[in-house]
């Protein structure tokens, strides 16, 4: 598993380890979970007691966790046994004004197929992705193809990403405070993506995922507005409107040397790692206004 870090919310890099936290997911689901001939999950469970314990197996591994690493190694564990072979974790926020809002896509983990990732990276796709756009208005997980409302662009989202190997998706937002969303979306074959109870255990894995994900790696608690000074929220204002330094040196009548300055301590006081990020995080959290 390749995973990729690119700002703000967790940083990580690492190769895949089998094994570590000391519970195998796949192992402990296969006693529970009902498999077909070819070995790949059913999604089909009784009501009651199996699907409870169903829910307690997909947990435990979880709870076991001793660090992200291990953590996303359940979380694979548990995704693949149900039936999905790639998967995304990512964090998505607004930002820019309200009548042209920009999607910053903070990727935290990824296992899709890297020609897919560069060419949606290129493209910077992840503001005319569709799924962002649902996700800020759902609550609960959906699929792909329920999405409404598509443009062309969308739409050619969606369809080179069928071409990428990806046939559908099924998506779970975890809406965070300040509005942001911490996004699952997994990838698989019809019977994966279309299985009502497969819904319902990647809405467990999610949410169990981003439980323990706050006992590992806690986002740091935000200090009041004045935290930042007034130049540092006025640059972030700017760079939320997509200026660059040398724009902001202009408007500002400042150097870009000390716009990149100003710009790079309120990187360190929001305890993120890109000019992006912090002005995501500034606006989410009301720091300032566009």
């Amino acid at each position: 598993m390749s995973c990729i870090a690119i700002s703000g919310y967790v940083h990580l890099t690492w190769q895949h380890r089998p094994g570590r936290g000391g519970v195998d997911g796949v192992a402990m689901m296969n006693h529970v979970l009902p498999r077909r001939a070819n070995g790949e999950s059913s999604g089909l469970l009784p009501a009651g007691k199996s699907l409870k314990a169903a829910a307690l197996t997909l947990a435990m591994p979880f709870a076991c966790a001793v660090d992200v690493p291990s953590l996303v190694d359940s979380f694979e564990s548990a995704v693949h046994a149900l039936g999905f072979p790639y998967y995304v974790i990512s964090r998505v926020a607004r930002s820019g004004s309200s009548s042209a809002p920009r999607t910053v896509l903070e990727l935290i983990c990824a296992q899709y197929p890297d020609d897919w990732l560069r060419h949606y990276q290129h493209l910077n796709y992840a503001s005319t992705d569709p799924v962002h756009r649902a996700a800020f208005a759902r609550a609960v997980p959906y699929r792909w193809q329920d999405i409404t409302g598509m443009n062309r662009a969308e739409r050619r989202v969606l369809d080179e990403a069928r071409d990428a190997g990806l046939p559908g998706g099924l998506s779970i937002p975890v809406h965070q405070p300040g509005g942001s969303i911490l996004l699952f979306s997994l990838s698989g074959p019809p019977h994966s993506v279309n299985t009502a109870i497969d819904s319902r255990l990647a809405y467990i894995i999610s949410t169990q995922f981003h439980l323990e994900l706050q006992r590992l790696a806690p986002i740091p608690r935000r200090r009041p507005a004045h935290f930042l000074s007034p130049r540092q929220r006025e640059c972030l204002a700017w760079v939320a409107q997509g200026k660059t330094s040398w724009e902001i040196s202009r408007i500002l009548n400042l150097s870009p040397h000390t716009v990149d300055y100003h710009i790079g301590e309120a990187m360190e006081r929001l305890n993120v790692h890109s000019r992006t990020a912090a002005a995501v995080n500034a606006t989410v959290q009301g720091f300032v206004q566009i």
